[in-house]
């Protein structure tokens, strides 16, 4: 197989540059670390709801429930793979990115993060649907 692609495509500039600086600042952290980060973030977001009713947790639970299956099968990813993979999960332990996770909707650039960083990983069959709603 042909690997032309060189990084995730589909996202916007700032999404690919804020992806690219959690590939940086996390690639010497194990991803069982960055799992319990997610699964951590997800817990302040149930919090956060409390405040904010529109958070998506329905979305952000599914997001966790993607990442905590990477992470099982991480030895199954190249290297540049798990590279990308890392930066997702340090972009969704992030409250505050492209769309701050707390406020309606703000779930979707985590989402579409998480989606690239799949079909890089030729992981298409574990993408989450783009079209969720918020009950």
């Amino acid at each position: 197989m042909n690997e032309q692609i060189r990084q995730p495509e589909g996202l916007n500039q700032l999404q690919l540059a804020r992806l690219e600086a959690h590939v940086r600042r996390g690639q010497f952290v194990a991803p069982e670390r960055l799992l319990q980060a997610a699964y951590a973030h997800l817990e302040d977001a149930q919090s956060a709801q409390v405040t904010h009713p529109d958070v998506d947790m329905a979305l952000a639970e599914a997001i966790c429930h993607v990442f905590d299956r990477v992470v099982s099968e991480w030895d199954c990813f190249s290297p540049t793979q798990q590279a990308w993979l890392r930066g997702a999960l340090r972009y969704f332990t992030k409250a505050d990115d492209q769309q701050p996770d707390f406020q309606s909707d703000g779930f979707r650039d985590d989402l579409e993060v998480l989606n690239a960083c799949l079909c890089f990983a030729h992981r298409e069959d574990w993408m989450l649907a783009t079209g969720l709603e918020s009950p």
